[in-house]
Protein backbone atom coordinates (compact mmCIF):
# COMPACT_ATOMS: atom_id res chain seq x y z
CA UNK A 1 0.00 0.00 0.00
CA UNK A 2 1.06 3.60 -0.32
CA UNK A 3 1.87 5.83 1.85
CA UNK A 4 2.32 9.05 -0.33
CA UNK A 5 0.73 9.90 -3.50
CA UNK A 6 1.60 8.40 -6.43
CA UNK A 7 2.39 9.75 -10.06
CA UNK A 8 0.61 8.42 -13.00
CA UNK A 9 0.76 8.10 -16.88
CA UNK A 10 -2.15 7.10 -19.45
CA UNK A 11 -2.81 7.48 -23.23
CA UNK A 12 -6.56 8.80 -23.55
CA UNK A 13 -8.57 9.07 -26.66
CA UNK A 14 -9.53 12.59 -27.96
CA UNK A 15 -13.18 11.60 -26.59
CA UNK A 16 -11.93 10.51 -23.25
CA UNK A 17 -9.70 13.51 -22.68
CA UNK A 18 -12.53 15.71 -23.78
CA UNK A 19 -14.47 13.95 -21.35
CA UNK A 20 -12.57 14.20 -18.09
CA UNK A 21 -11.55 17.75 -19.02
CA UNK A 22 -15.53 18.12 -19.25
CA UNK A 23 -16.19 17.31 -15.87
CA UNK A 24 -16.50 20.17 -13.52
CA UNK A 25 -16.98 19.05 -9.56
CA UNK A 26 -15.64 20.45 -6.26
CA UNK A 27 -13.59 23.62 -8.77
CA UNK A 28 -11.29 20.79 -10.09
CA UNK A 29 -9.17 22.41 -12.90
CA UNK A 30 -6.14 20.80 -13.71
CA UNK A 31 -5.95 16.96 -14.92
CA UNK A 32 -4.78 15.65 -11.53
CA UNK A 33 -7.90 17.21 -9.98
CA UNK A 34 -9.92 15.71 -12.57
CA UNK A 35 -8.88 12.36 -12.40
CA UNK A 36 -9.11 12.59 -8.53
CA UNK A 37 -13.02 13.78 -9.36
CA UNK A 38 -13.68 10.84 -11.82
CA UNK A 39 -11.77 8.20 -8.99
CA UNK A 40 -14.75 10.18 -6.13
CA UNK A 41 -17.58 9.75 -8.82
CA UNK A 42 -17.21 6.11 -9.75
CA UNK A 43 -16.78 5.11 -5.91
CA UNK A 44 -19.99 6.89 -5.32
CA UNK A 45 -21.66 5.08 -8.31
CA UNK A 46 -20.49 1.48 -6.45
CA UNK A 47 -20.63 2.30 -2.61
CA UNK A 48 -23.45 1.00 -0.17
CA UNK A 49 -23.74 5.25 0.89
CA UNK A 50 -26.84 5.41 -1.68
CA UNK A 51 -29.75 3.76 -0.77
CA UNK A 52 -30.87 3.24 -4.62
CA UNK A 53 -27.49 1.53 -4.98
CA UNK A 54 -28.05 -0.40 -1.72
CA UNK A 55 -31.61 -1.21 -2.67
CA UNK A 56 -30.85 -2.58 -6.22
CA UNK A 57 -27.89 -4.87 -4.92
CA UNK A 58 -29.95 -6.54 -2.56
CA UNK A 59 -33.22 -6.72 -5.01
CA UNK A 60 -30.37 -8.53 -7.49
CA UNK A 61 -29.30 -10.97 -4.22
CA UNK A 62 -33.35 -11.81 -4.38
CA UNK A 63 -33.71 -11.99 -8.59
CA UNK A 64 -33.90 -15.60 -8.09
CA UNK A 65 -36.26 -16.48 -5.59
CA UNK A 66 -38.43 -13.73 -7.07
CA UNK A 67 -38.20 -15.04 -10.62
CA UNK A 68 -39.20 -18.27 -9.65
CA UNK A 69 -42.14 -17.25 -7.16
CA UNK A 70 -43.69 -15.76 -10.31
CA UNK A 71 -43.03 -18.13 -12.87
CA UNK A 72 -45.33 -20.92 -10.49
CA UNK A 73 -48.38 -18.12 -11.44
CA UNK A 74 -49.23 -18.40 -7.85
CA UNK A 75 -49.64 -15.25 -5.71
CA UNK A 76 -49.48 -14.80 -2.43
CA UNK A 77 -49.82 -11.33 -0.74
CA UNK A 78 -48.38 -13.04 2.35
CA UNK A 79 -44.95 -14.01 -0.11
CA UNK A 80 -44.80 -10.63 -1.69
CA UNK A 81 -44.51 -8.77 1.76
CA UNK A 82 -42.21 -10.95 3.02
CA UNK A 83 -39.85 -10.64 -0.50
CA UNK A 84 -40.46 -6.90 -0.34
CA UNK A 85 -39.23 -6.00 3.02
CA UNK A 86 -36.65 -8.35 3.26
CA UNK A 87 -34.50 -6.52 0.10
CA UNK A 88 -35.50 -3.30 1.53
CA UNK A 89 -34.62 -3.98 4.94
CA UNK A 90 -31.11 -5.86 3.58
CA UNK A 91 -31.30 -2.35 1.62
CA UNK A 92 -31.26 -0.40 4.81
CA UNK A 93 -28.90 -2.38 6.75
CA UNK A 94 -26.44 -1.57 3.96
CA UNK A 95 -26.60 2.18 3.74
CA UNK A 96 -27.03 2.26 7.65
CA UNK A 97 -24.46 -0.26 8.76
CA UNK A 98 -21.45 2.77 9.33
CA UNK A 99 -23.72 5.18 10.62
CA UNK A 100 -22.89 6.55 14.02
CA UNK A 101 -25.91 6.19 15.44
CA UNK A 102 -27.23 2.78 13.88
CA UNK A 103 -30.83 2.66 15.69
CA UNK A 104 -31.94 5.95 14.74
CA UNK A 105 -30.65 6.01 10.93
CA UNK A 106 -32.02 2.40 10.63
CA UNK A 107 -35.05 3.34 11.76
CA UNK A 108 -35.82 6.35 9.61
CA UNK A 109 -34.18 3.79 6.30
CA UNK A 110 -36.46 1.14 6.74
CA UNK A 111 -39.64 2.48 7.79
CA UNK A 112 -41.22 2.97 4.47
CA UNK A 113 -41.00 -0.48 4.20
CA UNK A 114 -42.26 -1.31 7.49
CA UNK A 115 -44.76 0.32 6.42
CA UNK A 116 -45.68 -1.48 3.32
CA UNK A 117 -45.32 -4.53 4.94
CA UNK A 118 -47.65 -3.54 8.15
CA UNK A 119 -50.18 -2.32 4.98
CA UNK A 120 -50.11 -5.74 3.17
CA UNK A 121 -50.59 -7.71 7.05
CA UNK A 122 -53.56 -5.67 7.74
CA UNK A 123 -55.48 -5.84 4.08
CA UNK A 124 -54.37 -9.58 4.43
CA UNK A 125 -56.26 -9.70 8.02
CA UNK A 126 -59.29 -7.40 6.98
CA UNK A 127 -60.63 -9.23 3.76
CA UNK A 128 -62.49 -12.16 3.95
CA UNK A 129 -60.63 -13.95 1.25
CA UNK A 130 -57.23 -12.96 1.19
CA UNK A 131 -54.99 -13.46 -1.93
CA UNK A 132 -53.04 -16.37 -0.18
CA UNK A 133 -51.97 -20.09 -0.92
CA UNK A 134 -52.13 -21.67 2.39
CA UNK A 135 -55.41 -20.54 4.32
CA UNK A 136 -54.92 -21.83 7.23
CA UNK A 137 -51.46 -19.17 7.27
CA UNK A 138 -53.93 -16.52 6.75
CA UNK A 139 -55.79 -17.72 9.28
CA UNK A 140 -53.42 -17.49 11.80
CA UNK A 141 -52.61 -13.56 10.56
CA UNK A 142 -56.22 -12.51 11.00
CA UNK A 143 -56.30 -14.15 14.48
CA UNK A 144 -53.00 -12.61 15.94
CA UNK A 145 -53.94 -9.39 14.21
CA UNK A 146 -57.73 -9.30 16.04
CA UNK A 147 -55.79 -9.86 19.47
CA UNK A 148 -53.34 -7.07 18.90
CA UNK A 149 -55.80 -4.89 17.93
CA UNK A 150 -58.03 -5.94 20.69
CA UNK A 151 -55.69 -5.57 23.66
Amino acid sequence: MLNKTQSISARLSPDDYTYLMSIDRNGAVTQSEKVRELIAMARESVGVESFSRAYLAAGETMLPVKAKYIEQQRRSLIVEALLEIVAEGAAAIQVCGQEESLAPALEQKALPAIEAFMEKILLLALQDEPRVLDPEAAEKLQHRVRKLVHR
